[in-house]
């Protein structure tokens, strides 16, 4: 039925893929390499396809890559982890976990690869328009050069074009096109979806539904009677004849961003404030939070930046200073990112994630926490945060002002004295923790010392990278 169904092999024998698993001194060994013909297409000068993989221990992968045909480069799109059902459990475009990031450059695909690929007789789309565009701005439309015969059975690939560029749950992949593949029976009447993609605008796909996982949503793309109506036409057109409907179509370049369907998770990228200034605190969590850092603990700096260094990893961090004297945290950990709205970088006001689509905020606050920090200090909190689906969540913290000492001996880029503060926190449904912090006095921010969760053994925490801006 498929012309490329000789060339699969080739194509994914030429394919090694790293996985996040598949980098340790216990990787597991590559047992299976094919490429999926139904994932198989060209968009102008763009070939994407999908290569499952197979391991010795039983895991499977399914990775999404692209070639510019024009320009001589390969990307990786992104790779699908599966259950033993076929069933995608994670999703990383590159290093992002559950979240669309941009396609990264594959060095691994030679040119001579990239060739191969770029000769396979795969025809470019050519859209078809099934109807005029809608209010919405959406045009249905069919892939004419995709159209096969094999007995009583057609493949069929359509598409919807969106006026707008528009953001698709729950990845945030951006969107301009959908294609979906039909394979229907000419005979019995009987179809259904085998693959989508969603498409941008440089013809990659960004999000698909393939293999195990349309099977399991099949359901949700039933074969309406207008399209069987097409699918009909398409059955008895006779051989050699190309299928015409409403006249061709070219997607519009340069689409605008959609208003109306944008991202649904937030950008924390340079640490935006946007997505948490839509969550404000109450009056009276504001006058209380004001209350305590005005003037005594008011920031000292601009911005100041560090990576923790610690047995658990290294997490890179951003403290941004507000005008309203709070401090915003950004903490990239890699596969996603954390946003925090803190007063002086311990208690926290807001909280969101990169991969999250709400935000928790603090909803209520009880503590004798009093600036300036002297030694021999005792102080206390306890407070209530509230989610998204308004989950309240509580958490307390004791914490004690033991000792001084020189601030250029945690990092050179500190200057004047800290204060030494150990803590001992609780959070609901978390394991405990013990910290203990520096508060820099000539910055008015606490940063980490060592921290132990639970019975582990406690982990110094070493800053490395500092970067003071006043």
């Amino acid at each position: 039925m498929y012309a490329v169904s000789l060339l699969t092999r080739s194509l994914a024998l030429m394919v090694l893929l790293p996985l996040p698993f598949a980098q340790a001194a216990d990787t597991p060994e590559l047992t299976g390499v094919s490429t999926n013909p139904l994932s198989i297409t060209r968009i102008h000068d763009r070939v994407n396809f999908m290569v499952s993989l197979t391991f010795n221990n039983g895991k499977t992968a399914q990775q999404w890559r692209s070639v510019d045909c024009k320009q001589g480069k390969a990307q990786l799109l992104y790779k699908d982890l599966l259950n033993d059902k076929g069933h995608t459990i994670a999703r990383y475009y590159g290093n992002s976990y559950l979240r669309y990031a941009p396609p990264q450059d594959d060095g691994r695909m030679t040119q001579d690869d990239i060739r191969k690929v770029c000769r396979l007789p795969i025809k470019a789309a050519q859209w078809e328009k099934l109807s005029a565009t809608s209010e919405f701005g959406m045009t249905d439309l069919v892939d004419v050069s995709s159209i096969k015969h094999s007995g009583d059975m057609i493949s069929v690939r359509l598409g919807y074009d969106f006026a707008d560029i528009t953001w698709e749950p729950p990845y945030d992949a951006p969107l301009e096109l959908k294609i979906e593949q039909y394979l229907y029976n000419c005979k019995t009447h009987q179809g259904d979806a085998v693959a989508l993609m969603n498409v941008d605008g440089e013809g990659r796909v960004t999000d698909s539904l393939i293999t195990a996982d349309i099977i399991r949503r099949k359901s949700s793309f039933p074969i309406t009677p207008e399209m069987e109506r097409r699918f009909q036409q398409i059955c008895q057109l006779p051989a050699g004849k190309k299928f015409k409907a409403e006249g061709r179509f070219v997607p519009a370049a340069n689409k605008p961003a959609s208003t109306l369907m944008g991202p649904t998770m937030p950008d924390l990228s340079g640490n935006n404030s946007q997505w948490l200034d839509k969550y404000p605190l109450t009056e009276a969590i504001e006058r209380q939070a004001q209350s305590l850092i005005t003037p005594w603990a008011l920031p000292r700096f601009k911005q100041v930046r560090y990576t923790e260094a610690s047995a658990l990893g290294k997490i890179n961090v951003q403290l941004d200073a507000q005008p309203n004297g709070y401090v915003r945290k950004l903490e990239d950990y890699g596969l996603w990112k954390v946003q925090r709205l803190t007063l002086a970088n311990q208690l926290q006001l807001k909280f969101t994630m990169s991969i999250s689509t709400g935000a928790s905020l603090l909803n209520k606050l009880q503590t004798d926490l009093r600036f300036p920090l002297v030694t021999g200090q005792h102080y206390q909190a306890r407070w209530d945060n509230i989610d998204a689906g308004k989950k309240i969540t509580s958490s307390a913290l004791t914490c004690d002002v033991t000792a001084q000492g020189e601030a250029k001996s945690i990092a050179p880029e500190f200057g004047g004295k800290y204060l030494l503060v150990t803590c001992d926190q609780t959070a609901q449904g978390q394991v405990d923790s013990h910290v203990k912090l520096a508060w820099l006095q000539d910055l008015n921010i606490f940063v980490p010392l060592t921290m132990q969760e639970g019975n582990k053994p406690e982990s110094a925490v070493k800053l490395e990278n500092v970067r003071v801006i006043r």
